[in-house]
């Protein structure tokens, strides 16, 4: 299949209770509420985000958004549709598949990653989103597979990962140094297209 075009998707996404669409600038001071509080980035890839900090991040993932980029991402900003308010962010990377073959696939997978502020963590909005991301991902870009980590510690993440119909692949011992100085446990998820419960 040729590389999954994300200038080709149609905006917003609306699902029971959420609007996705993608990311602007305007984003910024929404998403830093989140991203700059010790017990939302606990289990993510990065420490306290300062306010210009988020500000690159989101152009970055705009500009990855682009039919053009190198690398693809689609960053997309989770608004709470009776409120109209910016709760989250939610990203789909896209790389081509990998193969060993003497013939290179055309395939294409996708990894999810998604963060909430905290007053709305325990509604289910993060599994309503990362769903969505899903059918994005198999229904509108033809993904061959979908994968996503977790620290195993971060239950709650795992729960969504496991509600949206991932399956655990595998569980890496001591994969990460965490923030606290303990080494942490990173599972692995993922659902192929033809597995995928949508």
């Amino acid at each position: 299949m040729p590389r999954p075009d994300l200038s080709a998707l149609d905006w917003p996404r609306l699902t029971d209770r959420l609007v996705l669409r993608p990311l602007r600038v305007e984003d910024v001071e929404p998403i830093h509420a989140f991203r700059s509080l010790p017990e939302v980035v606990v289990h993510l890839s990065h420490d306290v985000l300062s306010i210009e900090e988020v500000r690159e991040r989101v152009v970055t993932r705009i500009a990855r958004g682009r039919s053009d980029a190198l690398e693809p991402l689609l960053g997309l900003a989770v608004e709470e549709q009776r409120t109209g308010r910016v709760i989250g962010d939610v990203m789909l990377r896209l790389e081509p598949c990998h193969s060993i073959s003497r013939t290179p696939t055309d395939a294409w997978e996708g990894t999810i990653g998604y963060a909430l502020h905290p007053d709305v963590h325990g509604r289910g909005f993060a599994a309503e989103a990362a769903a969505e991301l899903l059918r994005i991902g198999f229904h509108d870009l033809g993904l061959r597979r979908i994968t996503a980590d977790a620290y195993a510690d971060n239950v709650a993440s795992n729960r969504v990962l496991h509600r949206i119909g991932m399956r655990l692949e595998a569980t890496i011992h001591a994969r990460s140094l965490g923030k606290d100085g303990t080494w942490l446990d990173d599972n692995i998820w993922g659902v192929l297209r033809e597995e995928w419960p949508g």
